[in-house]
């Protein structure tokens, strides 16, 4: 009896080795029985974003990525095409409870409609890209409380034997119409930030009207790298700290933080900056914490200032080590 099962196990052994190796020298296909067409399929990444109106600027972060698949290796080379359908709106609104709208499109960039698969491959080599306009002018025309819904479908493939996929041939970008009181956009993160930190501080310098602690650093350390160096201000109910970089930049994004990493900017901070260091315009408050503050136009001053208040008669403090912007 030892020996039967032996046998039945070792020739079950065989049988998954040999339904391994089957396995593993199609990895790369996908065989459909009964199905002569190789299908074109794009993945449902539907995804949200914003339209966000401030007193300066329309933007938007909709910038949308993907490429299109095959469910077997392209006998030649495919060619395939995807499109905007607003004809999927009314469905998609019925199915899901909304009432979105269908976007100008006049708003819409999009690179790479029309993709290719080459012989051999199962993934474009091209990626589809979607973004919104630079265009202000047609930004701001963006109004709908509704928001708008940009169905995305496979329109046509060519060459191969190659069809649309019949159940994963679209997806859905939905974009969202917000208002935003100020310049400073809570919503970035460090992927948000296209300038480059100033490598040459030569010239600046910093005043405030708090009391700057002697148990650490002059505000000097603020244009420094060194990693344990971080200045304390107190003494006043609101401070102000002033920057002076002895001329004006441009920039999209400020850098204020502790030699440790630790966000000096926090929430309820405001921003200003000044041409001449007298007069001053409010560029916005900030609403979390952080190592950054991002603006959604970039700014173009020598000064800036940074406010922070206790909001009543009894003081605050401010700890800041590390001070730069992301110029552009």
């Amino acid at each position: 009896m030892k020996n039967i099962k032996n046998i039945f196990y070792a020739t079950m052994l065989v049988i998954y080795a040999m339904s391994f190796v089957a396995c593993s020298d199609d990895e790369d296909t996908y065989d459909f029985p009964g199905d002569e067409h190789n299908r074109v399929y794009m993945s449902d990444k539907s995804s949200s974003y914003k339209v966000v109106h401030t007193p300066v600027i329309t933007v938007s972060n909709l910038k949308f990525e993907i490429p299109l698949k095959c469910t077997q290796k392209a006998s030649e080379n495919i060619k395939a095409t995807v499109e905007v359908d607003n004809s999927m709106i009314a469905a998609y609104n019925e199915k899901h409870g909304t009432d979105y709208e269908a976007i100008p499109t006049s708003a819409l960039v999009i690179e790479n409609a029309t993709m290719n698969i080459p012989a051999g491959s199962m993934v474009t080599t091209d990626t589809l890209r979607i973004s919104m306009t630079n265009d202000n002018s047609i930004l701001t025309t963006l109004r709908s409380e509704k928001g708008y819904l940009i169905p995305l479908r496979i329109t046509s493939t060519e060459g191969g034997k190659s069809q649309s996929s019949s159940n994963f041939f679209s997806t859905y970008l939905i974009a969202t119409v917000a208002e935003d009181k100020d310049n400073v956009n809570d919503d970035a993160v460090v992927g948000s930030i296209t300038g480059t930190l100033v490598a040459d501080q030569t010239g600046w310098s910093a005043t405030t009207n708090a009391t700057v602690s002697t148990s650490y650093q002059p505000l000097s350390y603020l244009f420094t790298t060194a990693t344990s160096a971080y200045c304390y201000l107190y003494n006043a109910p609101t401070i102000n700290l002033d920057i002076d970089m002895g001329k004006s930049y441009t920039f999209d994004a400020i850098r204020l933080q502790r030699s440790t990493g630790t966000s000096s900017f926090t929430s309820g901070m405001t921003i200003f900056s000044s041409n001449d260091g007298a007069t001053w315009k409010l560029e916005g408050t900030l609403t979390k914490s952080s190592t950054f503050c991002v603006f959604y136009a970039p700014v173009t001053t020598r000064y800036i200032r940074i406010v922070k208040s206790s909001g009543s008669t009894s003081n605050t403090t401010l700890y800041a080590s590390i001070f730069n912007v992301y110029a552009k």
